[in-house]
Order: structure tokens, then sequence, then C-alpha cells
């Protein structure tokens, strides 16, 4: 299970570092400027962890969404992106992974 929080903050930079704190990366994500990369580096982090059954859970992500719209919709896109594309056995080599994500709102 791996936690991440915005702390209150919002913006790109805010989602980037709340990644990087908490979800391993592969290859490390140094910049804020790519979702592409960041949705390739958590895949490769997450992909290359022992766990089959994974939990992303986005604590306080309610200001976030509020002072940053497109860019939640864009955090939540990436999230939603590699839960999906790790449970494929295509893009796994048929070692797929059960990735959940949970947003809370509060």
């Amino acid at each position: 299970m791996y936690t991440i929080t915005t702390a209150g903050d919002s913006g790109r930079a805010a989602f980037f570092n709340a990644v990087r704190a908490a979800i391993p990366l592969d290859p490390p994500v140094v910049s804020s400027r790519s979702l592409d990369a960041l949705s390739d580096s958590l895949w490769g982090g997450i992909s290359s962890t022992g766990d089959q059954k994974i939990a992303i859970i986005w604590e306080d992500s309610s200001r976030f969404s509020e002072d940053s719209p497109g860019e939640f919709e864009n955090a939540c896109s990436v999230l939603a992106e590699v839960a999906e594309s790790l449970a494929d056995r295509t893009y796994t080599a048929g070692q797929p992974k059960q990735v959940r994500v949970f947003v809370s709102r509060e």
C-alpha cells in the first residue's frame, strides 16, 4: 500500500512531490514537467515490486481538486492509466498486477 499526500498544496509540482515521496519510481523523475515521464516511471517502479496487489491512496485531494481542477484530472488520469496497464497481461509479459487507486476528497 502506498499513501500519497499533497499536504494541502496544489498544482503539478505538489502531485509529483507526493508521488516521489511515497511510490517507487523507475527511472526516477526529477522534474515536474512531463506526466508521460511520471506515468512511465510509476509503471516501472510498481512493476518491479514483488507485490501482486497494490493500493494507492491519495488521502487529501480535496484542496488540490478545488485549486487545480485540470491538474487534478490529469493526476487521476495518470494513476488510472498506470493501474489499467499494469493489469494487462500483454503489457506485463503475462505477470499482471492488481492496482487499486483510492482518492479521498476529505
